[in-house]
């Protein structure tokens, strides 16, 4: 594992929140759902949406574009923007990436 630096501290990302950064050169998305802080990549790969600007509800993030929705858990797309659930669409999933806490600060693991 490569776990990388994010200079943010956890405690700045609340509950039901999410947090656009740049790691290393990825654009990364923090997304906190209760205690747990997930990372995935925040792009949508549909047309480029900015996942930032989506809505986080659970563990569901909505693109704000085409109202794709994926789970920030494993980045797996649960509706594409036809509104076709899986096995059904032709959307991928967007990247996930495991995360830890060290000294209070945020690591993402990026390849």
């Amino acid at each position: 594992m490569t776990w990388r630096k994010t200079g943010v501290s956890a405690a700045t990302v609340m509950p039901g929140t999410t947090r656009e950064i740049m790691v290393d050169g990825t654009a990364v998305l923090l997304a906190r759902v209760g205690p747990l802080l997930f990372a995935v990549d925040a792009i949508c790969p549909h047309l480029g949406g900015l996942l930032s600007d989506g809505t986080l509800e659970g563990r569901r993030l909505t693109c704000p574009v085409h109202s794709a929705v994926f789970d920030v858990g494993t980045g797996a797309v649960l509706v594409d923007p036809f509104g076709f659930e899986p096995p059904r669409g032709m959307l991928g999933p967007v990247a996930s990436y495991p995360t830890r806490v060290e000294g209070g600060l945020v690591e993402v693991d990026l390849p």
